[in-house]
C-alpha cells in the first residue's frame, strides 16, 4: 500500500515515497518535511524563473536533472500540464518508484558522469536542485558541459549551490580554502554509506560559480539564498561552448 498525503493538503492524494528514498534526498524520513520542502522548492523555482524573465509556462520541454523520487517534478507537472516534464537521476531505485507513480513524467536513470540519454538541444529548460551542492568541481564541469548539450540554444538552466551563506558551518581552515580556491568538496560522516563518496557536500563562492558557468552559459540571475539556504543561479545557454570548440569560440 502506498502512503498518500492527508486530505486537505495542497497536494492531496500525491504518493509518498518510502523512507529511505526520502532520506536520500532530504536527510530526513519525516514525510511532512519531505512534502513541505518540495512545495517550497517548486515555488522558489517558479519565482526565480520569473525574476530572470523566463516563466516556467513559457517552456515546452523541461528536465529535472537529479529528480530523486520526484519531490519537485511531480508538483510542477501537476501545475503545468501543458509542459512536457522529464526526470533524470543516478538513483535507479528512485527512478523506478517515480515511473510507477507519476506516469505523466518521462524518467531515465543516468550514470555518475555523462552522457545523459537525451538528444542534443532537447530541452527548453533544465533545472537541478541540490545536485551541484554535492558535486566536486571536476564532476560539476563535466555535468555543466552535458547540460549545455541537452539545452537548446537560448534555453534556460537553473541550478542551486551552497554559497557564502552556508560557510558559517565550516572551520576557519575550510573557509580559507574556499576564499582562496573558490570551492571546497567536503565529505560527511552522516552521509557515509548512504550516498557514494563522490556525492557529499560542495561549497562555492559566487565569483567561482560565475567563472564556472561562463564557458557554457550566460548568467541571468544569481539569487543569494534564493532557495532556503541555497543560492539559485539562472542562466541561458550560450551559442557555443568554449570547452568544446576552443577559446576562439564566441
Amino acid at each position: 500500500m502506498v502512503d498518500r498525503l492527508e486530505r486537505g493538503s495542497a497536494t492531496q492524494g500525491t504518493p509518498i515515497p518510502p523512507a529511505l528514498l526520502r532520506f536520500r534526498v532530504g536527510e530526513t524520513t519525516d514525510s511532512a518535511v519531505f512534502v513541505a520542502v518540495g512545495e517550497n522548492a517548486s515555488n522558489h523555482i517558479e519565482s526565480a524563473l520569473v525574476a530572470a524573465g523566463r516563466p516556467l509556462a513559457d517552456h515546452q520541454a523541461v528536465l529535472d536533472f537529479g529528480c530523486g523520487c520526484s519531490r519537485i517534478v511531480a508538483l510542477l507537472a501537476g501545475r503545468f500540464p501543458q509542459v512536457r516534464f522529464f526526470g533524470a537521476d543516478v538513483d535507479s531505485e528512485a527512478i523506478e518508484w517515480s515511473r510507477r507513480h507519476f506516469p505523466a513524467v518521462q524518467y531515465e536513470a543516468n550514470g555518475r558522469l555523462p552522457p545523459l540519454q537525451y538528444a542534443d538541444e532537447m530541452f527548453d529548460l533544465v533545472y537541478s536542485i541540490s545536485v551541484f551542492t554535492h558535486l566536486s568541481v571536476e564532476f560539476a564541469r563535466q555535468w555543466l558541459t552535458e547540460l549545455w548539450r541537452v539545452v537548446r540554444p537560448g534555453g534556460t538552466l537553473l541550478i542551486t549551490v551552497h554559497g557564502e551563506n552556508t560557510w558559517y558551518t565550516l572551520s576557519s581552515k575550510r573557509r580559507a580554502i574556499i576564499e582562496r580556491e573558490g570551492h571546497l568538496f567536503a565529505t560527511s560522516s552522516k552521509l557515509r554509506g548512504i550516498v557514494p563518496d563522490w556525492y557529499h557536500t560542495a561549497y562555492y563562492s559566487e565569483k567561482f560559480v560565475r567563472e564556472l558557468l561562463s564557458d557554457r552559459f550566460d548568467l541571468l540571475e544569481y539569487i543569494p539564498c534564493g532557495l532556503g539556504y541555497q543560492d539559485v543561479v539562472v542562466a541561458t545557454r550560450a551559442l557555443s561552448c568554449k570547452l568544446l570548440h576552443g577559446p576562439e569560440a564566441t
